[in-house]
């Protein structure tokens, strides 16, 4: 039986509420930037918290970057902002209320370079005690948890550039409408090792997901022995009239979600299945240096029919790619990391107009794509980052070698009350 849609138009008016309550805050506050959410956007007594964080970059690189296309991948056929220059790689406004012991609300609103200003989070919390452990009950527009390293991979990330492979997958961070329930273990009882479990049912009316089709069930597991913790993820998706720009070099940089109920001039659609499956695992090493390997992967699987303004045909194919870290803290303000990508996509094409499908959705030209990078960081203040990168992306034969100074700043908050 298909999963019903949400109700999104009371998530709509409940984002509209907070969003209001946002603007007066900031009114009330002059100028700020945001954290990333997390565990400190909601205050921990009765009250009302504030935070904020901040990146920008001043990049070089041979050619455009991030790359505007990656061959051979199914993607949402978005062309990224060229980050050569000065930019503003993200910035956040957030705000936290908690009512009593058991409810809680945060919004968050972003921006990224040029765009213009978007909600990162809508979202109303229960929370209750269950002995030892914690229940968590979430509706309205947040990131799906995915764990750590996989909601934190280009967003405030140690590195500049979003992961190849959750910009594949993932099109970028997923943000949805949707509910949530979480389990917070104590580490007690039966299987000591599981830390959280989510399960949650969302719209999925953005890439990976499309503009029609039932809600997505997902689930997220975090395992801890030690030093060594295990993210684990899995979503169902059935999206219909999935819009993608077609991979045009003249394309401009757009975020746009195709509409395929009208024309499919320049884009094309997709109806079917999807499964979006990933993992991470973070080690602190058994070393006397602090040195940390970290690695994650993702994979989206799609059955289904592929459909352009040049015809339709059966089409199959898998994405997946994944990074891998080694982090060394130098001394409590300065480090260093190594970062390894890569990413490939396999595609099968079957009918008539299968030539000309995959020449629009850019699936012709196929190659593995790597990315190696290397950064230094100095954290003069708490909160405050400095680090210079370089690296390079290579799809085939081609190669693109950027440098880069960055400044990330991410405070616990810049104001708080509690009453």
């Amino acid at each position: 039986m298909p999963i019903p849609s949400l109700p999104h138009k009371a998530i709509d008016r409940l984002q509209h509420l907070l969003l209001g309550a946002a603007a007066l805050l900031g009114m009330a506050i002059g100028s700020a930037q945001a954290h990333e959410l997390g565990a400190k956007a909601l205050p921990e007594t009765t009250g009302l918290r504030l935070g904020g964080a901040l990146a920008l970059s001043q990049a070089q690189a041979d050619e455009a970057w991030p790359a505007l296309k990656l061959p051979g991948i199914l993607s949402n056929g978005e062309t990224p902002v060229d980050r050569r220059g000065g930019a503003l790689e993200h910035a956040t406004l957030d705000a936290g209320l908690r009512l009593g012991q058991h409810f809680g609300a945060v919004l968050a609103v972003g921006w990224h370079d040029s765009d213009p200003a978007h909600v990162e989070a809508a979202w109303l919390q229960g929370e209750w005690a269950a002995g030892q452990d914690q229940l968590l009950l979430g509706l309205g527009r947040n990131r799906l948890p995915m764990g750590r390293l996989l909601e934190g991979g280009g967003h405030f990330d140690r590195f500049a550039t979003m992961p190849l492979a959750k910009r594949a997958v993932l099109g970028g961070d997923w943000i949805d409408d949707g509910i949530s329930l979480r389990w917070q273990r104590s580490h007690e009882g039966f299987f000591e090792a599981l830390e959280t479990l989510d399960l949650g049912v969302w719209r999925a009316r953005s890439f990976p997901g499309g503009a029609a089709g039932s809600g997505a069930p997902a689930a997220h597991a975090r395992l801890v022995w030690g030093d060594l913790s295990l993210d684990g993820f899995a979503a169902l998706l059935r999206p219909e009239m999935r819009g993608a720009h077609v991979q045009d070099s003249r394309a401009a940089h757009t975020h746009a979600q195709p509409d395929c109920s009208g024309s499919l001039s320049g884009i094309f659609c997709f109806d079917g299945r999807s499964e979006v499956l990933s993992g991470s695992l973070a080690w602190l090493l058994p070393t006397q240096a602090d040195l940390r390997l970290e690695l994650a992967g993702l994979l989206r699987r799609d059955r289904g029919q592929l459909y352009s303004i040049n015809g339709a045909s059966d089409y199959r194919g898998t994405t997946g790619g994944g990074w891998l870290d080694l982090i060394w803290q130098v001394t409590p303000k300065a480090g260093l990391a190594l970062r390894g990508e890569t990413l490939r996509g396999v595609q099968t094409l079957e009918g008539s107009s299968a030539l000309l499908l995959a020449r629009d959705a850019g699936l012709l030209g196929s190659t593995r794509i790597w990315r190696a990078a290397a950064t230094a960081s100095y954290a003069p203040w708490p909160a405050l980052r400095l680090s210079a990168e370089a690296g390079s992306d290579r799809q085939g034969s081609r190669s693109n070698t950027f440098t880069l100074l960055r400044l990330v700043w991410t405070p616990d908050e810049f104001w708080s009350r509690s009453w």
